[in-house]
């Protein structure tokens, strides 16, 4: 495989065999492992900066020129993927998938904090102006002292666009589609930090109303879950696969990397 279109994800929540058939085109993947302590700013550091997305690829694809290179994040690792953004290999990404991760601390009171939001503004204003992509999502657990992914979509969305308003559905454009998933009960152990032992059954996704501007795509689930457990836990078995068929792999199947001023290279 000597030129494939990259992704980059962590080892704990990585693109699923099911997903990568999605693919046509020929695609490989970066997995990350958990950095030691949740330490992913030292990670980012050590793979090498200001470069570390070409010395990743070097070092888990060798041989591979990349392509088209997408981001993967879910809940913590999302911290890996804003590194990633702020280094100097961030403007040559062409695709960030941020699954329920992208929190702050607060300032300012319960301010979301602008300091840390910097790389994903960044990244989606060239997303609104649909030369990248990014993906948002988010459910709605409320953390205890610092933003939540609520929170951040919504000062993300609000930014952007200027608005709080969800799109209207026969204005999102390009369109998306219907985002649908068949039921699906999450089994949520008990303990100290998740309550009781309990399933939840989701009969589809919870979607709160869609949010899209050109290439910025921001999805809010309800919570089905009272604690939200499940519901974080539900993001990362559902909706980050149904992302990444439905959204990533539609696009990079549908644009040729060949066309120039169409999709974005490292290699």
């Amino acid at each position: 495989m000597p030129e494939a279109d990259v992704i980059v994800a962590w080892s704990f929540a990585t693109v699923p065999p099911a997903a990568r058939e999605a693919f046509q085109r020929p695609t490989a993947y970066v997995e990350l492992p958990t950095p030691p302590g949740r330490g992913y700013g030292s990670q980012v550091d050590a793979l090498g900066w200001p470069r570390p997305i070409r010395t990743a690829i070097k070092q888990y694809l060798p041989g591979v020129t990349p392509r088209r290179v997408a981001v993967l994040g879910f809940s913590e690792s999302c911290h890996g993927v804003r590194n990633l953004l702020k280094s100097g290999d961030g403007g040559y990404v062409d695709a960030v998938v941020a699954i329920d991760g992208v929190h702050t601390p607060y300032v300012n009171g319960k301010q979301v904090d602008p300091n840390t939001m910097k790389p994903w503004l960044e990244f989606g204003r060239l997303a609104a102006d649909n030369r990248r992509l990014f993906v948002a999502t988010h459910s709605s657990v409320v953390p205890p002292n610092y933003a939540s992914t609520t929170e951040t979509a919504s000062y993300l969305w609000k930014t952007l666009t200027g608005s709080s308003e969800a799109s209207v559905e026969g204005d999102i454009d390009p369109p998306l589609p219907p985002l649908t998933a068949p039921p699906r009960t999450i089994h949520v152990p008990g303990g100290p930090a998740t309550g009781q032992t309990r399933d939840v059954l989701y009969p589809a996704p919870a979607w709160l109303p869609f949010k899209r501007r050109g290439g910025l795509v921001i999805l809010g689930a309800k919570n089905l879950d009272g604690p939200g457990t499940a519901d974080h836990i539900y993001q990362a078995k559902v909706v980050l696969p149904l992302v990444l068929t439905e959204i990533l792999a539609a696009r990079w199947n549908a644009i040729d990397p060949d066309d120039p001023g169409v999709a974005c290279y490292i290699g």
